[in-house]
């Protein structure tokens, strides 16, 4: 719905832990968006910010050659690195691996829209409305609600 110019980057970090790290060095402002284990009935947006970040306990590895993300923020504190950094999660009902979204994810995708678009203007980074893209109804010529040019511009 939004875009913010070359400056902002999405990136699916999935289970990289620390390969990771390279993104930390090249980036000043890190907005990670995730489902998250919180306090809260599910489809509840979470922020978290780097401070509480920082003091939360450390979460379980699900194997041995995976860090977690308190790890990974260590590893570059030590590195020198320290940029700011913040969670922007979505409880879910629960966190068993899947590939579809539950009703309550997809009920809350706007409101994590929105905080995700917030976050990132705390950053300084401005959010324009991208333009609607439209398919033409290539069985009639005029739709009832088409009150767009012929060529299909916009």
């Amino acid at each position: 719905d939004y875009s913010f110019g070359d400056d902002v980057v999405c990136l699916d970090g999935g289970t990289s832990g620390l390969g990771l790290l390279s993104y930390i060095t090249d980036y000043t402002h890190i907005v990670i968006v995730d489902a998250l284990r919180a306090q809260g009935p599910p489809g509840s947006v979470v922020r978290v910010p780097k401070e509480k970040l920082q003091s939360a306990p450390a979460l379980s590895h699900t194997s041995a050659h995976q860090i977690g993300l308190k790890d990974l923020l260590a590893i570059a504190r030590f590195e020198g690195l320290d940029p700011e950094i913040s969670i922007i999660g979505v409880i879910p009902k629960d966190m068993s691996a899947g590939l579809e979204l539950t009703p309550e994810i997809k009920a809350a995708l706007p409101l994590a829209t929105d905080a995700i678009r917030e976050e990132l203007e705390k950053c300084g980074f401005k959010a324009a409305r991208k333009a609607a893209c439209y398919a033409r109804d290539v069985h009639h010529k005029e739709h009832p609600r088409d009150n767009r040019p012929e060529d299909g511009g916009e």
